[in-house]
């Protein structure tokens, strides 16, 4: 249970509950086979370090899994900005770990000042790509801070609740589309032994 949300577990079970004693909900379970729930909300964890210096960490619940029995091995370099003075606790440290196909697999914050926990949130999921080539930018020094450059705002729909519902549709709409089938079995191709895409395979498609 510890690898899960505790607020999507908590929801999921107060709804069974409501499910067995409301009787405009005609529950009956003669008979019937329940499924396991799936969960997919972030886990998080945070707390306030010496020098008042505010740490959280998100990750996912749902790690890739190429092929069963095979792990998931990273294949791109974690994005870690560190301006964080840990001896007066100024600045602000953060890392993405990525999965082995870019998504953002967690997600770490230690810092002065006090961020948005949803927005941190927003970010396990998405894939690298969304944030507006940050990794190259931020290795060639064109990008410094990366709080800061995510704080700016062009990064505002980011955080916005229903920006990952517009990623779903989104991604719905197109998937019929004859040149991004295309995409795909070419991707599924270079998938096949377990493994992920490295971005300048990616970048190849």
């Amino acid at each position: 249970m510890d690898r899960y949300n505790g607020r999507e577990m908590g929801s999921r079970l107060a709804r069974s509950i409501f499910d067995i004693y409301d009787p405009k909900a005609g529950f009956n379970n003669e008979g019937e086979t329940q499924e396991l729930p799936l969960f997919f909300l972030p886990q998080g964890q945070g707390g306030v370090l010496p020098n008042n210096i505010i740490y959280y960490y998100i990750k996912t619940t749902n790690p890739m899994i190429h092929k069963a029995g095979v792990p998931d091995f990273p294949n791109r370099k974690e994005l870690v900005c560190d301006n964080l003075d840990a001896l007066t606790g100024k600045g602000h440290f953060i890392k993405f770990t990525f999965n082995s196909i870019g998504l953002i697999d967690s997600v770490t914050y230690m810092g002065h000042e006090e961020v948005v926990l949803q927005s941190l949130w927003s970010f396990v999921g998405l894939h690298q790509n969304y944030l507006n080539e940050l990794t190259e930018r931020h290795e060639a020094g064109i990008i410094p801070n990366v709080v800061e450059f995510l704080s700016e705002n062009w990064a505002i729909a980011l955080y916005h609740e229903w920006f990952g519902d517009f990623c779903l549709r989104m991604r719905q709409g197109i998937q019929g589309l004859e040149d991004v089938q295309q995409l795909v079995s070419k991707a599924l191709e270079k998938t096949k032994g377990g493994r992920g895409l490295k971005p300048d395979e990616l970048a190849e498609l």
